[in-house]
C-alpha cells in the first residue's frame, strides 16, 4: 500500500511538473520567431530573441516572444501617433495583427498592456477607404468657345468659315457609404452646347455602381454597374473628360495578390448615351506594379469590338507595357502598344490587324528664381499603311479610340494616332512631336505653352506628309478648391498637306473661357467611441 501511495505520488509529481513547464516553456513556431525578430530590428524596440532561434529556426519560448512583440507595439503606436494609421503598411498591419492574435494571452499579462490595448487595435483595424458617410453635389464646366476655319460638331476643317457655342457638362452626384465595404455611387449627366447652327442636349445616367471591397484582405474589390475606365495616362483607356465622358455598363474585379501589385479584370458594353454611336464590348485585363513613388510597370491587354458600324467578327485586341520612372525632379514614361484583330475589308471578308504604336515622354520640374516651372518633351507613333491612304484596307493602321491622351492636342483637329481626313485624302498614321513649358505664376495661377508637330507616315501620292503645327496656351486661375477659371487659345498652323488636299492653308483657330466647378456637402462618419 505504501509503495502504491508512493507511486502515485511520483506520478502526480510528474504530471504536474511537465504541466508547468508546458506553461512556462511553451514555445512558437520557428516561422513565428523569425518575424518578431525582423520586427523588432526593423523598430528597434530594445528587445531582442537570441540569435539562434530567429536565425537558426529553433522555436523561441513564448513569453520570450511576447515581450519582443510588446516591444514593437509600443514602437508602432509611436509612429501612427505621429505620421496616423496610413505610415503602416497594409502587408505589416496584417503580420502584426496575426503575430498578436497568435500571443495574445501571453500579451494579456504584460504590465501595461491594457492600457494600450484599445489603442493597438484601432491601429490594426482594417482601414476604411472612405471617411465620410455620404457626399452629395455637382460638378462639371460651362465652356464659351469659338473657332475659326473649323467646324466644332465634326472638328473638320472648313477655310473662311467661323462660328462659336455655349457648352455645358453638368453632373450632379451621391456617394454613399453605408459601411465600410460598400460604395454606391450615382451621378447624372447633362451635356449640351448651343449657338448658331448648333443645338444638341442629353440628360441620362453617366455614372451608377456599386463596389464591394473585401473585407479580408486590402485591395480586393467588385464594382458593377455603368462606370469609367480611365488607366496609367489615358492614352488607351481614358474618359474623355474635356466633353461628355466615356462610360462602359461593366463589371470589374479588382485583386491584390501582394501589397504592391494591383490586377484588374473588367469586361462590359459602351454605354449608348454617351459613345458617340459606338456599338460594341470592351473586355481585357490591367494589372499595376507599384516599385516606388512615381516608378512602376504596367501590362494591360483587352479586346475592343466597338464601332459605329458593327460587322461580325470584328474587333481589335490591344497589348501594352507602361514603364514610369522618377529620378529627383526628372519623370519619364514610355509605353508601346501593339494591335491585332480582324477588321471588316468592305468587301467579303475580316482581314488580319497588324498594327502598332506608343509614346515616350519626359518631364522635368525645377524651380527658377522660387518660381516652380515644368518643362515636357515627347514623341508619340502610330503605324499606318499605303493601302490606308489609298482607302485600301486599314488594318495596319494603329486605332486608340477609347482615350482621353492629350497627345493629339487641345482642338480635335488629330483625333487618335491612325490619321486623319481633310477633303477627300487620308493621311495614314501619325508621328507626333511635343515640347511644352508650365510655369507656376502664383499659387493660384499657372499658364503652359505647348507646341506640337504632326507628320504623316502614308499620304497618297503627289501629297505631303507635313500636317501641320498646333500651339496651345492655357491659363488656368484656382480661385478655390472647388472653382477654377481656364483660358485658352490654340492655333494649328496647316502644314502642305491641308493645302494639297483641300486647296486651302488657312490656319485653324480655337479660343474659349471655362468655368470648372465641383459644389459638394460631406457628412463624416463619426469617430469610433463617440
Amino acid at each position: 500500500m505504501k509503495r502504491m501511495v508512493i507511486g502515485i505520488a511520483a506520478a502526480f509529481a510528474l504530471c504536474s511538473a511537465s504541466w508547468a513547464m508546458g506553461a512556462d516553456d511553451a514555445r512558437t513556431e520557428p516561422g513565428t520567431c523569425r518575424q518578431i525578430a525582423e520586427l523588432t530590428r526593423k523598430y528597434d524596440s530594445g528587445r531582442a530573441l537570441p540569435g539562434d532561434m530567429a536565425v537558426d529556426g529553433r522555436p523561441c519560448l513564448r513569453n520570450e516572444a511576447a515581450d519582443c512583440l510588446f516591444g514593437v507595439l509600443e514602437k508602432v503606436l509611436a509612429k501612427c501617433r505621429s505620421e496616423g494609421k496610413e505610415a503602416l503598411e497594409p502587408e505589416e498591419r496584417a503580420l502584426i495583427l496575426r503575430l498578436r492574435e497568435e500571443l495574445d494571452a501571453e500579451l494579456e499579462s504584460r504590465h501595461g498592456y491594457h492600457t494600450l490595448r484599445d489603442e493597438v487595435e484601432a491601429m490594426l483595424a482594417k482601414p476604411d477607404l472612405y471617411d465620410y458617410e455620404y457626399r452629395v453635389g455637382v460638378n462639371g464646366f460651362v465652356r464659351g468657345e469659338g473657332a475659326g476655319s473649323f467646324r466644332l460638331p465634326d472638328f473638320s476643317q472648313a477655310p473662311g468659315h467661323a462660328e462659336g457655342r455655349f457648352l455645358y457638362r453638368v453632373k450632379p452626384y451621391l456617394f454613399w457609404h453605408p459601411v465600410a465595404w460598400l460604395d454606391l455611387h450615382a451621378e447624372g449627366q447633362g451635356y449640351g452646347f448651343s449657338g448658331g447652327s448648333q443645338d444638341y442636349g442629353k440628360i441620362s445616367l453617366y455614372q451608377g455602381f456599386a463596389e464591394i471591397l473585401c473585407p479580408l484582405r486590402d485591395g480586393n474589390s467588385l464594382k458593377a454597374g455603368r462606370q469609367e475606365l480611365v488607366y496609367g495616362s489615358s492614352f488607351m483607356l481614358g474618359s474623355d473628360s474635356f466633353y461628355k465622358g466615356l462610360v462602359y455598363d461593366a463589371v470589374r474585379l479588382r485583386i491584390t495578390p501582394l501589397a504592391p501589385l494591383t490586377v484588374d479584370i473588367f469586361g462590359g458594353w459602351y454605354a449608348s448615351p454617351w459613345s458617340d454611336g459606338t456599338e460594341g464590348g470592351l473586355a481585357g485585363g490591367y494589372a499595376t506594379w507599384n516599385i516606388s513613388d512615381g516608378t512602376g510597370l504596367e501590362f494591360y491587354g483587352f479586346r475592343d469590338s466597338g464601332s459605329a458600324e458593327r460587322h461580325d467578327g470584328e474587333h481589335r485586341n490591344s497589348f501594352g507595357v507602361r514603364a514610369t520612372a522618377k529620378f529627383g525632379p526628372v519623370s519619364c514614361e514610355v509605353e508601346p502598344v501593339w494591335q491585332t484583330g480582324r477588321l471588316f475589308n468592305g468587301v467579303d471578308a475580316n482581314e488580319s490587324i497588324r498594327a502598332w504604336g506608343g509614346h515616350a515622354d519626359i518631364m522635368i520640374d525645377t524651380d527658377l528664381g522660387g518660381i516652380g516651372n515644368h518643362f515636357f518633351a515627347g514623341a508619340a507613333y502610330g503605324s499606318g499603311s499605303r493601302d490606308a491612304a489609298l482607302g485600301v484596307s486599314g488594318r495596319k493602321e494603329f486605332l486608340n479610340q477609347a482615350t482621353d491622351s492629350s497627345l493629339t492636342g487641345d482642338m480635335n483637329v488629330v483625333g487618335d494616332l491612325s490619321g486623319l481626313d481633310v477633303g477627300d485624302y487620308h493621311a495614314s498614321g501619325l508621328q507626333i512631336y511635343t515640347l511644352g513649358w508650365g510655369v507656376d505664376l502664383t499659387r493660384d495661377l499657372s499658364l503652359t505653352a505647348t507646341g506640337r508637330y504632326f507628320l504623316a507616315n502614308y499620304v497618297p501620292d503627289g501629297l505631303s506628309r507635313r500636317i501641320g503645327l498646333e500651339t496651345d496656351f492655357t491659363l488656368t486661375y484656382a480661385i478655390s478648391d472647388a472653382l477654377s477659371i481656364i483660358a485658352g487659345y490654340d492655333r494649328f498652323f496647316t502644314g502642305r498637306f491641308f493645302s494639297d488636299a483641300s486647296g486651302s492653308n488657312d490656319d485653324i483657330h480655337y479660343g474659349y473661357l471655362m468655368f470648372q466647378f465641383d459644389l459638394s456637402h460631406t457628412k463624416p462618419k463619426k469617430a469610433l467611441g463617440k
